[in-house]
């Protein structure tokens, strides 16, 4: 449908009514889907032409024991399984000690690509860092007086295109930094093409982020393993995870899921910290390929009667800017967190994602994900099927029993229920 002229500019109710009125099938919908006008102004404040807030399930993911201290984990995720499998596992290694964790600094870097720059203006701009330096000096002065600011300015040429890069990393400190990085960039333009004599082509920063690398790792000795192995020899199951590390280690078309598995509690965490998610995802996938091909994020190793496991990735998460502080949701949830700083969080989120990629190698590797999963899936099919309240449960305890996961099963459940309810009702009147 093409949208009405001049939409962006109706006010937000009645962009909203606009919405409703056409695209919401019934009253149920729409109560289900309803954005309360505070939670709309925010929504319009946050992304053009708003018409309501679609809300993601927050949940809380408890017994995470990292770096010693007790932790519950605020996830915002459509998957009923993931918050599931990320306490599951949270659980299991804690009993073993839990996480040990580590992080690198927090430093973004951005680019001014110049074109048309030949090896003496290359030279130039080389013996011009000095003066570059100082003309970002009011650019990073806020930056700077929380600790912050720029770190360094190298060049390098791309063989194909000729093009120049030039690279300036700064020290965002607590924010995720991509206004900051692109305001440092461009305000490098000016110079840097009167430095090089080229012409600026990007000033943009990267979400490679390889310096705001985090590190997770537990040790768990498999007496502590072996509960969960579902009758399993424990040192079975621990070399069954190793194998299946190293099957994704070779395999991209397997390292893309277990990838995929690891970003679950990942991308949870950052969409309730109001976090940007894509740059999250792309800066992991690609530091998962920088060898050329697709590689596992995780490692496992039996030593000693223990299972190893250990996980190594940028992870750009910021406490400060943007949306973070603006949504009140991602302000409860730093709060929840004990107001973490950015590399804090990080540290918590590379926890979180080795502990979702441990909980479903376990599974997959001990008699598979499915079962599980479906009957988490169950209430969802009770609810499709009309089920409203206690009767979802009902009906999904029942499916879980019967063994079969359908609409159509649903469907007959409740009708059952529901005729069950009717004789009821009448034998007693």
């Amino acid at each position: 449908m093409k949208l009405p002229d001049n939409f962006r500019k109706w006010p937000t109710e009645r962009r909203q009514a606009w919405w409703s009125k056409n695209f919401h099938d019934d009253d149920d919908e729409r109560a289900a889907s309803l954005t309360n006008p505070a939670a709309l102004e925010l929504a319009d404040l946050m992304v053009e032409s708003a018409v309501g807030s679609l809300g993601l399930p927050l949940g809380l993911a408890g017994g995470f024991l990292i770096d010693g201290c007790d932790y519950s984990l605020p996830l915002a995720v459509e998957e009923p399984s993931v918050i599931a499998a990320a306490a599951y596992a949270a659980r299991i290694i804690a009993s073993g000690g839990g996480f040990s964790t580590t992080v690198g600094p927090s430093v973004m870097e951005g680019y001014v690509y110049l074109e048309q720059v030949d090896e003496a203006g290359a030279s130039r701009l080389a013996g011009g860092y000095e003066a570059l330096r100082r003309s970002l000096k009011s650019t990073l002065a806020g930056l700077e007086r929380r600790g912050g600011g720029l770190c360094g300015l190298r060049q390098y040429r791309l063989q194909d295109s000729g093009v120049l890069a030039l690279e300036l990393a700064i020290d965002v400190v607590d924010a995720m930094g991509a206004n900051i990085v692109n305001s440092a960039a461009e305000a490098l333009r000016p110079l840097a093409e009167t430095l090089s004599g080229g012409r600026a082509l990007l000033c943009i920063l990267s979400n490679a982020t390889p310096q705001r690398r985090a590190q997770a790792a537990f040790r768990l000795p498999l007496a502590k393993l072996y509960p969960y192995c579902r009758g399993l020899d424990a040192a079975d199951v621990a070399r069954r995870i190793v194998l299946a590390t190293v099957v994704a280690d070779e395999d991209p078309a397997r390292a893309v899921t277990h990838n995929k598995g690891v970003m679950n509690g990942i991308a949870a965490l950052a969409q309730a910290t109001l976090n940007d998610t894509r740059a999250v995802e792309a800066a992991a996938h690609a530091w998962a390929a920088r060898s050329g091909r697709l590689r596992s994020l995780t490692a496992y190793r039996v030593e000693t009667d223990c299972l190893c496991g250990s996980i190594d990735l940028p992870l750009a998460l910021a406490t400060v800017g943007g949306s973070v502080d603006l949504h009140p949701t991602g302000r409860a949830c730093l709060r929840l967190l004990g107001n973490p700083d950015s590399r804090q969080l990080s540290r918590l989120a590379a926890a979180l994602g080795l502990a979702q990629n441990f909980a479903a190698l376990l599974a997959l590797v001990s008699g598979g994900i499915q079962g599980g999963h479906m009957r988490l899936h169950a209430a969802r099919l009770a609810y499709k099927a009309g089920a409203r309240g206690e009767l979802t449960r009902r009906i999904a305890d029942r499916l879980a029993a019967r063994g079969e996961f359908s609409l159509r099963a649903a469907a007959e459940e409740l009708a059952a229920l529901r005729d069950a309810a009717a004789a009821g009702a009448g034998s007693s009147a």
